[in-house]
């Protein structure tokens, strides 16, 4: 075990303490998946070195992506073995060397499909909760920061602030993450939950809006069947009466999904099911999955948001998601 904060490098039979700082070690990797030093990395990553807040959603899918990152190294190893379990078998033997290469090319196919398609994101978020308990994430956006009344708003009436626009978001999280990264102020958007979160800032844009009253509002919401019909929703609900005439759809839509793109779906919020990854949106939406807008890290999700909320659309960027693929941490121990 490595530990995160000293270096320090120690086996997991001389304690789960750091015998140099005492730093309490969360995970084991052989269990685990993850070693504490591998973990912290991807906060630091994330967060860029704490400048920057994140969502759990954000750091479970680093998670999946750095299994996945590793499946892939093991699938190579595995091929090198097929090719010599075949040098040896055909040297036993036609009918010999054909048996193992038939076991382990199946073998193969079987992890090789897992790889692929494979989203254990309920695991993640439950290595993300004993590291949170024992290690508060600081960056951690969990959409409670703002819930008392005595935090600061931004006056909607300051000229160096007053909103262009309003973005309703689907989750609480993704609203916290978005006003402590400062979207809010670098984008002249207000943002708001569809929950009313911030309360004081829901106050605000209903006073805004009643004195500008044609100030957009665009609805922000995760690809699945509840976030298509938000916008209908917030329409029919008494509480948003005062946008019902100004809601626009940001998305993520359904025509966002049709570009065959292989995309990670999660199960739904109260279900422990794996998520996976798919290029059959239908299918997953049948099944009540889902699509985060927070399926990338913060800062690109802030460039894409950025670009969204002025040209009216958010798109989905495939290139965007391969580039997060291929800079994932491998967590070799």
């Amino acid at each position: 075990m490595r530990c995160p904060e000293c270096k320090h490098t120690q086996k997991y039979r001389e304690g789960t303490r750091c015998k140099k700082c005492s730093y309490q070690f969360v995970f084991r990797k052989s269990t685990d998946g993850i070693s504490d030093f591998v973990f912290h990395k991807m906060i630091q990553r994330l967060s860029d070195s704490g400048q920057q807040a994140f969502t759990a959603t954000q750091l479970a899918l680093a998670i999946c992506r750095s299994w996945r990152a590793k499946k892939g190294a093991l699938i190579g190893c595995g091929a090198a073995i097929v090719i010599i379990a075949c040098i040896i078998g055909f040297g036993l033997g036609t009918v010999i060397g054909g048996f193992i290469f038939f076991l382990i090319f199946s073998m193969l196919l079987v992890v090789g499909y897992w790889r692929r398609s494979g989203l254990p994101v309920h695991k993640a978020r439950k290595l993300i909760d004993r590291y949170h308990q024992a290690h508060p994430i600081t960056a951690l956006a969990d959409g409670r920061a703002f819930r008392q009344q005595t935090a600061s708003v931004d006056n909607m009436e300051d000229p160096q602030y007053a909103p262009e626009r309003i973005l309703v978001v689907e989750r609480d999280d993704l609203v916290e993450m978005l006003i402590r990264n400062r979207f809010h102020l670098s984008h002249k958007t207000a943002v708001i939950s569809r929950s009313g979160y911030p309360e004081r800032v829901f106050a605000a844009c209903r006073e805004f809006l009643r004195n500008h009253p044609n100030t957009p509002v665009q609805v922000l919401h995760d690809a699945s069947t509840s976030g298509f019909a938000l916008a209908a929703q917030l329409a029919a609900d008494p509480k948003w009466a005062f946008a019902r005439q100004r809601l626009t759809d940001l998305g993520i839509s359904r025509a966002a999904l049709d570009g065959g793109s292989s995309l990670p779906w999660l199960p739904p919020d109260s279900s422990r099911r794996s998520g996976a990854f798919s290029t059959d949106p239908a299918k997953m939406l049948r099944a009540g999955r889902r699509v985060p807008v927070d399926y990338i890290g913060p800062k690109p999700m802030l460039n894409l948001l950025g670009a969204a909320v002025v040209g009216g659309a958010l798109l989905l960027t495939p290139e965007m998601l391969n580039a997060v693929e291929a800079g994932v941490e491998i967590d070799y121990g």
